[in-house]
């Protein structure tokens, strides 16, 4: 079948592995440190090497070299210095923790043009590893010219070819016994053919029958089939065959009722063990998840007690500041150190929306391994005050430039790579300018949170009341102060020149907390407040949050004279989904108006589900319920790739995401993200230089690898994983009374 052609072009390659070799019209993608800037001369790449005291103080490198290992390579270039010198040629593993060196010479250097060539072999045990060159300068007791040209290396590229598993994908965790039970065969015949449900590893037969051609299914670049077994209730564990082919059965999976509660915990307590500013104890998240407490006042690092203002940028109209703000605490966001006040806003919301959704006991206190259990507060409501607490913080004091608006974000000055614990992390950090969506995001958040935390610390939700409407009066006096897309060194820029969305979700938290009406005008004048803006099928996300706002009206605006209204808003959305979702072949509820797999698509579905399951709430109707249950199932291995999104879950789960500290793939020292922790999944646009070398052309479901470096489709986020726990809890919830 033809290929997706989704994605960005493939690396042209000059000279096999090595991007412009012979440096036409451009240095890029080669760059250097000391302040050098290269000069292009006839085709040459010269650059003047300070005086300095170490060889790897003055460098010229190529990044994302892509490498298998275990081969041969030969590299060659040509060189010449206005003096005699001797540089060094160095290559390895760019992370590198076990300090794997392919290649490390030093070689003399003269006025004339002189060729050099060195065989190469790779060593390090995996199969592939993205590579750094560098030319090492430094060492030299006086400046000096260096020029290079025709740098080639050549040898074997690396081919990946993902294994999908057995042909009959199924979720790989189970199924309920009064739920629905489909899964999809990959194959290629156009008839029907038999499959058979029968106990794991070969036992008694317990349902047969036949399957239904669906046809090519452009995201999986296959034909396929779907098996339904839906009329089974019988518990136990079972596995798949179909055609005969008795030994190539599917992934072994369960039936049983109490299927999500364990996901409904792990979820959420993947947020302790994300907690910046307390030392995690080993003995609450488990040995292998102990660590100091990243970010305070500790050397390496000067932490987040005394921040300043990042330096005046012209893409910020040189904007900084003259004060320091204490921002300890919060949780990292994902695979980096950064911490963010839109992406934390809405995991923060989400977790908050887990508990009013319904005041679950089983999030209740002592629920969860968290060290404020025990306090008569439900444990979900203090994992979620952590962050809150952070938040508060990033609002600018009274008496200061911009008084009540609320910080982008903190993070490194620069960016820094993994394997890294957030104790030993040595970057300066900087407060970034104050934004309208952040600022909103405040607003909708602390307010939301007033109403909930009345019941247990009245005088923190007076609080968080004050500080809402102190935003959101902020916001309305600053309406465009917009994050921009350059601010990106260090950390995401969380850029989004839309806010109106913000604005309307903050007004419907306020009206719902204070039931002041002038809120409640704002949300009415408001562009989403009519039928089917609000909603997308590509799902909502830190960026376009107007569906939080009506999902919340819908809910618990009982008094509303337009209630009705919202609530079939909200139905309509759920069944534009669940129309989708049934000419899906694997029951995802996630079909993207271009056809390509966003960022984060993994999120897009769960919260696709989050909508569904509220028209479930808001009617009792029960395949609203089933869109949601047969949705996981897409999360938990019934996709192209025969892959679980969610660590410790199904046969084959990912856990090698992107992140600094759950680094085991770089680092047998350190853990593999916590159980319960969902990658991003599979991404059309492959931004990062390993998923586009490996998954060019891709299918969009194929858009994956379970690699730490695939940062674009594998990272893990604090509101990937709030969705999940939204939607986990839901599950076991609705699964615990059927």
């Amino acid at each position: 079948m033809p290929a997706y052609g989704g994605g960005p072009p493939r690396p042209q390659l000059d000279g096999r592995l090595l991007q412009n070799s012979t440096f036409t019209g451009t240095d890029k993608p080669w760059w250097t440190n000391a302040g050098m800037t290269p000069k292009l001369e006839g085709g040459t790449f010269c650059v003047t090497a300070p005086a300095s005291t170490n060889p790897w103080d003055v460098l010229v490198g190529h990044n994302s070299i892509y490498l298998p290992g275990g081969a041969t390579y030969t590299l060659r270039f040509r060189a010449r210095t206005n003096t005699a010198a001797n540089p060094l040629i160095y290559l390895a593993p760019f992370d590198n923790p076990t300090n794997v060196t392919y290649l490390n010479k030093g070689f003399t250097t003269g006025t004339a043009w002189k060729e050099y060539e060195y065989s190469i072999t790779t060593t390090y045990p995996e199969p592939y590893r993205l590579a750094q060159l560098q030319f090492r300068l430094g060492k030299s007791t006086a400046p000096y010219e260096f020029c290079m040209d025709d740098v080639t290396l050549t040898g074997a590229e690396y081919a990946y070819r993902a294994d999908a598993g057995p042909d009959i994908k199924v979720n790989q965790h189970g199924y309920l016994p009064n739920g629905p039970k489909r899964a999809t065969l990959l194959y290629g015949a156009s008839q029907a053919v038999p499959w058979t449900l029968r106990r794991a590893g070969g036992g008694a037969t317990v349902a047969t029958g036949r399957t239904t051609p669906t046809g090519f299914d452009a995201s999986a670049s296959a034909i396929t089939h779907v098996i339904d077994f839906s009329h089974v209730t019988t518990t136990g564990r079972f596995e798949l065959v179909y055609d005969g082919w008795v030994d190539r059965p599917s992934h072994a999976f369960d039936i049983r009722a109490d299927l999500y509660d364990r996901l409904r915990t792990d979820a959420t307590r993947f947020f302790y063990t994300n907690r910046s500013g307390i030392a995690i104890d080993g003995g609450i998240a488990g040995a292998a998840y102990a660590r100091p407490a990243g970010h305070v006042s500790d050397s390496p690092n000067g932490g987040d007690t005394q921040v300043p203002c990042q330096k005046p940028k012209s893409f910020l109209n040189n904007w900084t500041c003259s004060y320091r703000l204490d921002v300890t605490g919060g949780w990292y966001d994902a695979g980096d150190h950064g911490k963010y006040v839109v992406n934390g806003g809405i995991a923060t919301y989400q977790l908050l929306s887990t508990w009013e959704r319904n005041r679950p006991a089983a999030l209740g206190d002592g629920t969860l391994a968290v060290p404020e259990r025990g306090n008569g507060v439900p444990d979900i409501l203090d994992e979620a005050r952590w962050n809150l607490d952070f938040m508060l913080k990033m609002q600018v004091p009274d008496g200061l430039p911009l008084a009540g608006m609320v910080h982008h974000k903190v993070h490194d000055e620069t960016w820094t790579g993994p394997p890294m614990l957030p104790h030993q992390d040595k970057k300066p950090r900087e407060l970034h300018r104050p934004s309208t969506a952040a600022t909103l995001n405040l607003a909708a958040v602390a307010a939301q949170a007033a109403r909930i935390y009345q019941p247990y610390d009245a005088g923190f939700a007076a609080r968080l009341r004050a500080a809402a409407e102190r935003a959101y009066a902020a916001a309305r006096a600053n309406p465009a102060l917009f994050a921009p897309y350059e601010d990106r060194s260090g950390g995401g820029p969380y850029n989004d020149g839309d806010i109106s969305d913000e604005f309307y979700w903050a007004a419907a938290e306020l009206y719902l907390t204070t039931r002041d009406a002038t809120y409640l005008t704002a949300v009415r004048v408001s562009r989403f407040h009519t039928a089917g803006t609000a909603f997308s099928q590509n799902g909502f996300y830190w960026g376009s949050v107007a569906a939080l706002a009506q999902l919340d009206l819908a809910r618990f605006g009982t008094e509303l004279n337009d209630r009705e209204q919202i609530k079939g808003w909200v139905v309509a959305a759920a069944d534009r989904l669940i129309s989708f979702q049934k000419a899906e072949r694997f029951g995802q509820t996630y079909t993207p108006t271009t056809g390509r797999y966003d960022w984060g698509s993994n999120a897009s579905m769960l919260n696709n589900q989050v909508v569904l399951a509220t028209a479930y709430d808001l009617t009792g109707n029960a395949r609203y319920a089933d869109a949601v249950f047969e949705g996981l199932d897409y999360l938990l291995g019934r996709n192209a790739l025969g892959q679980s999104y969610i660590t410790g879950y199904g046969s084959n789960d990912a856990k090698n995401q992107h992140s600094r500290w759950y680094a085991k793939s770089f680092d047998a020292r350190l853990p593999n993200p916590p159980v319960g922790s969902v990658a991003g999944g599979p991404n059309s646009s492959l931004q990062d230089p390993l998923s586009a070398s490996w998954l060019y052309g891709c299918a969009p479901q194929l858009c994956y690898v379970d690699n730490l470096e695939a940062w674009s489709v594998n990272e893990i986020t604090i509101n990937w994983n709030s969705a999940l726990t939204w939607v986990a809890a839901f599950a076991a919830d609705v699964a615990g009374r059927r």
